[in-house]
């Protein structure tokens, strides 16, 4: 086996292991010493071979996690062409999300603590992280302000990163979420309500 072969592999299982352990307790309660493995040759050493670091080993974590969010969704999510309803496309948006933590339950509670509960000291980083996420969120609100008319004075683009910004806003103020699939729906179900009033106003038409 080559050397970088066998040193990716090396590194999965060190992963593998970190995001079951951050998954079950979150990042304050993990410890690295709970991800020795014998069964697997992973030692104290092996890890702080690839990592320098709890922090650099959640970092790690954080970033697959937003990476596989991304990929999901652009693998899943295939609107139709030509102008459709928007509360049907922000409905299969806001349902490929969800199914991808319930097939990747390991990445719910991580998904939570990074976006509501990050550690403090590691805020900018974890922000640096989910841009890549942002990017897609920006890019589908973009494809949605296309097949629907805007006010004449708005454009697509401008539109999209204010509705993100306030979203971004809004998810800040919350500070109970629990981290596990349930609270997921909730926090989804919540900001496609947002775009709704943003879309289509209070007021009975």
């Amino acid at each position: 086996m080559k050397r970088e072969e066998k040193a990716r592999q090396t590194k999965r299982r060190i992963m593998d292991r970190a995001l079951a352990e951050f998954s079950a307790g979150g990042y304050r309660a993990a410890s690295v010493n709970n991800m020795f493995d014998p069964d697997q040759n992973i030692s104290k050493g092996l890890i702080y071979h690839y990592f320098a670091s709890k922090d650099e080993l959640f970092l790690a974590c954080v970033e697959e996690c937003f990476q596989s969010l991304k990929a999901y969704i652009q693998d899943h999510f295939h609107p139709g062409g030509g102008k459709m309803d928007a509360e049907e496309y922000l409905a299969d948006y806001f349902g490929v999300r969800m199914q991808f933590f319930r097939e990747n339950p390991l990445y719910q509670r991580i998904f939570m603590e990074s976006v509501f509960m990050p550690p403090a000291h590691l805020q900018a980083e974890i922000t640096a992280r989910r841009r890549p996420m942002e990017q897609v969120n920006l890019a589908v609100l973009e494809t949605l302000f296309s097949r629907i008319p805007l006010r004449g004075h708005l454009n697509q683009e401008n539109t999209a990163k204010i509705l993100v910004q306030f979203i971004n806003f809004m998810n800040l103020q919350c500070h109970e979420w629990g981290t596990d699939l349930a609270s997921i729906q909730q926090i989804e179900e919540k900001n496609r309500q947002i775009l709704d009033i943003f879309l289509n106003g209070v007021l009975e038409r």
